[in-house]
């Protein structure tokens, strides 16, 4: 919703997620497949191989996905020509690409890499903007938790799912409150909470817009809405706030109780406790 919002402007193109590097137990990120497909990025041939693989339809990632529409595979391959292969260079010319065939001079990415290899970002581009959002982690829970569940799954096979999405969001809880511990005072970065962008939208975009040191507009403020883990995509626009405290009807109050205990620390410097 955030990237739809400030895509408006004039100057600013984001990438969707490239998942460049991730870690393993996550998903199979970008820099893996490479590695494994088509080896030496200074080897003879490589940036074949490598277009190769970018279109092929094996990397994950929904710009994967959607690759012939969303990257002009001449215009890239041309771009990967002017300047030596590394996963720096082949993700500058996707942002560069992207925002070029969108007539964008400004160019940027949602989630290029896992948040715990932010550090990674800012020392290619150290004078880069990051904007880390972030949402109440039970609401997080009470998403992620019927989001992979299938209609023909069994009671056994959706506890476990259920589990194993219970354990990734709190190791996630506290690993992007540290990441958010680390970066807090440097000046370009900026924590943004969901809650805030849905319940006091103008004032967030408008310093996010200042932030990025681009034009504030009135039509980021009627955004197209996208499918969730409880609705399907309907072609509407503007801030849908049902799904603000859904959390609270959809997740066990203990369970909320024992995520909250678990990580008082996290909640409190995200801004979930006082």
């Amino acid at each position: 919703m955030l990237k739809t919002m400030l895509s408006v402007s004039e100057n600013l193109d984001f990438v969707d997620e490239m998942f460049l590097m991730c870690p393993r137990w996550l998903h199979k990120d970008l820099q893996t497949n490479i590695r494994q497909r088509v080896g030496r990025l200074d080897s003879p041939g490589a940036r074949e191989q490598l277009i190769d693989l970018l279109y092929s339809g094996v990397p994950y990632g929904w710009l994967w996905s959607e690759v012939d529409s969303q990257l002009d595979r001449d215009e890239l391959d041309k771009e990967l020509g002017h300047a030596e292969l590394s996963l720096r260079s082949i993700f500058e010319a996707i942002l560069v690409v992207h925002a070029r065939m969108r007539g964008k001079s400004g160019h940027g990415a949602k989630f290029p890499v896992h948040y715990s290899q932010t550090q990674i970002l800012l020392d290619w581009f150290p004078n880069c903007r990051l904007i880390h959002t972030t949402r109440d982690p039970r609401a997080v829970y009470a998403s992620q938790s019927v989001k992979y569940l299938r209609d023909d799954q069994g009671v056994v096979s959706r506890s476990i799912d259920r589990s194993k999405q219970f354990v990734h969001i709190n190791i996630q809880t506290t690993w992007t409150a540290s990441v958010h511990r680390q970066l807090k005072d440097l000046p370009n970065y900026r924590l943004v909470r969901y809650e805030d962008v849905i319940c006091d939208t103008r004032r967030v975009l408008e310093e996010l817009c200042e932030f990025l040191e681009v034009p504030f507009s009135t039509e980021m403020l009627n955004p197209l809405q996208y499918g969730s883990s409880f609705s399907e995509f309907e072609s509407k626009r503007g801030i849908d706030r049902s799904a603000l405290d859904r959390w609270r009807t959809t997740i066990a109050p203990l369970t909320a109780r024992s995520m909250e205990l678990a990580h008082r620390r996290a909640f409190r410097d995200l801004g979930y406790l006082d």
